[in-house]
């Protein structure tokens, strides 16, 4: 962490510091940095010096010599916890994309999912597709109804409204078909196994990944239970790290980390705040901290947790992403989408055809935008509902922050990138928009709000126009 602060930080902004000021002291398992920074802002220069210190338990930063009615000190000190914590995020993010994570659930059967597992081609495409948001489902079948337009005509109105509406009838069981462990009431638990990668890992990886980690997987379904108590954990470990070895994957036991949460407690938690049965559960063996719901109905309907997640948030912060779901489930959102698609197929063919015939990129361009847009807005009731109902939008504020942080960072110092994330064929609205209005929505306004979609409108709308 240290060399990659001195790398990323330290190193291009060599310029804007004295360089007789360094100094990198290393003391039993904490390294300090300090440093003192001459930077320009207009025609003055602005003195600040820094302190910084890594070590296993947190990163933290000191500024001996600040003074808080120094207004560009101020702003200087903010900058540089911004960019020290981008910098702390990507090597974060790094690590955990260099490492292997398995998925273990309670109970018979298919109970445990890793990396490089054999997935079949569908498994695959229903993962990309259901990782970002419902509405990428939708967008696709709009986007291959223009490839069905020149082989049969007119008759894709009819073909796709009937894939949709078998898609709605049958999406909570297809989401299903995302991972190998479903949570239930006879069997809560998930076990996150994450086993850091060192540079002998990697190269074995490289060379045999796609042979051995099915190996892997299968032998670790077979002999690894959900552990309960600190004793099961460190046994676990040590099963983990003796089926690494057979693979000659080489790892100790301070590069295996364990995390067990109580996922169906979770869930049915928030639920019961929603008054509505808990949906299906799956959890998905992929490393972006993320989670999708669909489904046309609370009986009906199922929801997908990453292992991202479960390794990120906490237990406040899953509880308000997972309300946030919830909230597209109570709000009928897939149905909603799959309504506006259906209205665009008849449109395109018995309304404005001539507009479409004459001018069809424009036309692909104006439709796509116009669902996204939709998109945002179902996101940003999704987020109000999860505020109102759990009652703690600082959470889901901080929970979209962790999800976030880089886009967050670029957002914050580019007026341009605020305007165009607003532009971005993405069914979310721009990440800072929404941390913002998560920050601010207090509990006044909670007992005010009486019709969420038409709120969310009116914040997009006005959280548009302000980005310009």
């Amino acid at each position: 962490m240290a060399e990659a602060i001195e790398r990323y930080y330290i190193t291009p902004n060599s310029n804007f510091i004295d360089p007789h000021s360094y100094r990198r002291v290393e003391a039993g398992n904490q390294i300090e940095l300090s440093w003192k920074l001459r930077y320009p802002e207009g025609t003055l220069v602005v003195d600040l010096s820094i302190l910084l210190w890594v070590s296993q338990v947190a990163v933290e930063l000191g500024f001996p010599d600040l003074d808080k009615n120094n207004f560009e000190q101020i702003k200087l000190s903010a900058r540089i916890i911004d960019d020290v914590q981008s910098i702390v995020w990507q090597y974060l993010q790094n690590t955990k994309l260099s490492s292997l994570y398995f998925v273990i659930g309670g109970g018979e059967g298919e109970q445990s999912e890793a990396p490089g597992q054999r997935n079949s081609v569908l498994r695959n495409i229903l993962k990309r597709l259901f990782s970002g948001n419902t509405a990428n489902v939708f967008l696709t079948f709009l986007f291959f109804s223009f490839v069905l337009f020149f082989i049969i005509g007119i008759y894709t109105v009819f073909v796709m409204i009937a894939f949709q509406i078998v898609y709605l009838i049958f999406s909570d069981r297809i989401a299903m078909n995302l991972g190998n462990v479903h949570p239930a009431a006879e069997r809560p638990l998930v076990t996150i196994v994450s086993v850091r990668s060192n540079k002998e890992t990697l190269k074995a990886l490289s060379s045999y990944a796609k042979k051995i980690l099915p190996e892997i997987r299968e032998e670790i379904s077979k002999t690894v239970q959900i552990p309960t108590t600190s004793v099961d954990r460190t046994n676990v470990k040590t099963t983990v790290l003796r089926i690494l070895s057979r693979h000659s994957v080489q790892a100790n036991l301070n590069d295996i980390e364990i995390k067990t949460r109580n996922i169906y407690g979770i869930v049915q938690r928030v639920s019961a705040r929603f008054h509505r049965d808990p949906p299906r559960i799956v959890i998905a063996n992929s490393l972006v901290s993320n989670a999708a719901a669909t489904g046309i109905s609370t009986r009906h309907s199922s929801i997908m947790i990453t292992a991202g997640s479960l390794e990120d948030l906490n237990e406040e912060e899953l509880e308000s992403v997972i309300g946030h779901e919830l909230g597209h489930i109570k709000g009928h959102d897939p149905v909603i989408l799959g309504f506006v698609t259906s209205f665009e197929f008849f449109g395109r063919f018995f309304l404005w055809f001539p507009l479409f015939l004459s001018q069809p990129i424009i036309y692909f361009i104006v439709v796509f935008g116009a669902i996204f847009a939709i998109g945002k807005v179902l996101e940003t009731r999704a987020d109000t509902e999860s505020a109102i109902v759990l009652g703690t939008p600082q959470s889901m504020a901080s929970a979209l922050t962790k999800i976030g942080l880089r886009q967050l960072y670029h957002e914050k110092y580019s007026p341009v990138a605020k305007l165009l994330d607003w532009f971005q064929f993405d069914p979310h609205p721009p990440i800072y928009f929404r941390v913002k209005r998560m920050s601010e929505f207090n509990s006044s306004r909670r007992a005010k709000t009486k019709h969420t979609f038409l709120l969310s409108l009116r914040d997009c709308v006005m959280g548009f126009l302000s980005a310009f």
